[in-house]
């Protein structure tokens, strides 16, 4: 008799194993965890190492960001096991595109990864399916680690020059140690051990845990950063690191090398001002060159120097805390898939004044062609 109900127990165990595989798709949607009232029990927090000046990386500086996360609950946080090892595949970056670049790697890693079942707790099995489980990560009070990604372009396509901003956002599930539906510690599977219900409706609660954000410039140019008598914002803890009186015409100064360190003077350099802090000006600035020299807001080149200058005029701001921003144009063609246009920034500099045809001479054969005047 005890042999012929171990063996029906045999038999039931293994119609249930049988169904595992199809039920892990039924489990993986319909149960959510409850979304964790207040603040994450972690804190994370991203940072910049060795910087360059006004956070603009050339194609031969490493970006280099440190992650740190932290408990700050006051008390231990029990998670999944492995929590942390990817942390560093956790970043998001906005593109100058308003576009969105993230690591996803971690997906295919994890694709073909099976989960874990109790059948049985304390001999009785479960009913109406298996518990879907995984091991038990304790993070002690004190938990606090670490990761520097030496450079970013290493896991992330960052390819597109301009304006960025990047945080991390890290998915976090707890469970409440006292909640026996979460936290099993009676699984005839896993005996001895203690595991977690990740499909826990009591219990089990989901964070994203997001950090601070910071912003950098990319260029595919090496650049000096402002020159004197500007100082750059890196120079100083708390910019603005220099003040200039109203109305004085301020020369704007920089340098662009190629990443063989040779000067580049064929690259069209814009000039434009965001204000910080202070009262706006009466008419909001538009052309802001003192004289003629800068038609545009562009900066014109010295072969001399090997210096792109441009002269600001201040009487046309505030006063009043300013940012000086400068776009640089190689006249590489782009896709914007914002538009879907192919776009392509002609610098007219290495022209000369007359009647211009434009072709543009597509995969397919076909040419587009326009005319173009310069005065």
């Amino acid at each position: 008799m005890i042999t012929a109900s171990l063996r029906r127990l045999a038999r039931r165990l293994s119609r249930l194993l049988a169904l595992g595989a199809a039920v892990v798709v039924v489990l993986g949607a319909p149960v959510r965890a409850a979304h964790g009232d207040g603040l994450p029990p972690l804190r994370a927090t991203i940072f910049f190492q060795t910087p360059p000046a006004n956070l603009t990386y050339s194609p031969t500086t490493p970006i280099t960001i440190v992650l740190q996360v932290t408990n700050v609950s006051g008390a231990p946080v029990i998670t999944t096991a492995g929590f942390g090892g990817d942390l560093f595949r956790r970043l998001f970056f906005t593109t100058p595109t308003a576009g969105t670049v993230t690591n996803t790697a971690e997906a295919l890693i994890h694709k073909d990864s099976q989960p874990f079942f109790c059948f049985s707790r304390q001999r009785v099995l479960q009913s109406p399916t298996a518990i879907p489980v995984a091991p038990v990560q304790v993070l002690a009070t004190t938990y606090a680690t670490q990761f520097v990604i030496p450079d970013a372009r290493q896991f992330y396509p960052l390819t597109a020059s301009g304006r960025y901003t990047v945080n991390a956002r890290i998915p976090l599930q707890t469970f409440t140690a006292s909640e026996p539906t979460a936290v099993i510690s009676d699984c005839d599977q896993f005996p001895d051990q203690q595991i977690v219900n990740v499909a826990a409706t009591t219990g089990r609660q989901s964070f994203t845990v997001v950090s601070n954000s910071l912003e950098f410039v990319l260029s595919r140019f090496v650049s000096s950063g402002f020159l004197s008598p500007l100082v750059n914002d890196s120079a100083c803890a708390t910019p603005p690191c220099q003040t200039f009186s109203f109305g004085q015409v301020v020369p704007v100064k920089l340098q662009l090398l190629s990443a063989a360190g040779a000067p580049i003077g064929t690259a069209t350099a814009t000039l434009s001002v965001f204000q910080l802090a202070g009262s706006p000006p009466a008419v909001p600035p538009t052309m802001l060159d003192a004289g003629a020299a800068n038609p545009g807001n562009q900066f014109r080149f010295d072969p001399t120097s090997s210096q792109y200058i441009f002269s600001l005029n201040t009487r046309v701001l505030a006063r009043g805390v300013w940012r000086l921003d400068v776009q640089i144009s190689d006249g590489s063609t782009r896709f914007d898939p914002t538009s879907s246009q192919y776009i392509f920034s002609l610098n007219t500099r290495v022209l000369a004044r007359g009647v211009w045809r434009l072709d543009v001479q597509i995969s397919d054969g076909s040419t587009r062609s326009v005319q173009i005047g310069l005065q």
